[in-house]
């Protein structure tokens, strides 16, 4: 690729695996738009990414609203930025009994990780078939792969996003436009604090169990500039996420209530 002619735009782009994605494509000379709900966080992120800093652009938008989504495009269309690679990182995980969770919450939840980012891609894709160029990366979950109890509509959230990015990469690859998604294993982010799990050091959700996010981020950049329809980071996390596929289903969704029944 070319790196002089990218225009990146990243959602989440203000912490964790965004905030990562952010730092290496800065690295590599392209040009970038940071988006997220939070401006001080953004001015933040820009400030740590330094001496290239005139070639990163914030936008601010909600993503879990409504028309989010177009809202952020807009915003690209009347700053005149052509964006050829779209990361969408942005997304929440809500844990706990489905019935006990926030509903509104849950609403939200869906909006950010499923709705906007299906917008986006007809938004941003639609351009990049037009010029017959462009790559998307989105960002899943090794959650994708099997039901999670305490995790029911984040889990199905992110088998929306593996099913739809591979179905996606098929229409769009005749374009010269390639989709990609990436299934993280545990991070090292700040996920679980939002999700309400807390930053344990014990069982399935430890900290010992959570991969660095650079990693994370690096292993998204070089599936998508490879052209890959999707990937898992680490061998342990393919293990884990595959091995469902050796036991029925209802055996599957019986050893993943044990493991995250306790956080």
């Amino acid at each position: 690729m070319d790196n002089n002619e990218n225009s990146v735009l990243i959602t989440g782009a203000a912490s964790g695996i965004g905030l990562e994605f952010a730092k290496l494509f800065s690295l590599r000379g392209d040009t970038i738009i940071l988006s997220g709900r939070d401006m001080l966080k953004l001015e933040a992120t820009k400030e740590q990414l330094g001496a290239v800093s005139s070639k990163i652009h914030l936008l601010q938008a909600d993503l879990a609203e409504k028309d989010g989504a177009v809202d952020l495009y807009n915003q690209c269309k009347n700053n005149s930025f052509d964006v050829n690679i779209l990361i969408n990182n942005a997304g929440v995980g809500l844990y706990g009994e489905h019935t006990a969770l926030n509903a509104n919450e849950v609403a939200s939840m869906i909006t950010l990780n499923v709705t906007s980012l299906t917008t986006l891609c007809h938004l941003f894709g639609k351009d990049m078939k037009e010029r017959k160029h462009g790559y998307i990366l989105n960002v899943a979950s090794t959650a994708a792969y099997q039901p999670v109890p305490y995790f029911s509509a984040y889990a199905a959230t992110k088998s929306y996003v593996l099913n739809f990015s591979e179905a996606l990469s098929k229409e769009l690859e005749d374009y010269n436009v390639v989709v990609s998604c990436l299934s993280p294993g545990h991070t090292e982010t700040n996920f679980f604090a939002s999700a309400g799990i807390g930053n344990n050091n014990d069982g399935f959700f430890s900290r010992k169990n959570r991969v660095n996010a650079n990693k994370v981020a690096a292993h998204g950049i070089d599936i998508l500039f490879k052209k890959r329809i999707s990937s898992i980071p680490g061998f342990k996390n393919n293990v884990i996420a595959w091995s469902n596929r050796l036991v029925p289903r209802k055996t599957g969704v019986k050893i993943t209530k044990g493991l995250t029944s306790k956080p």
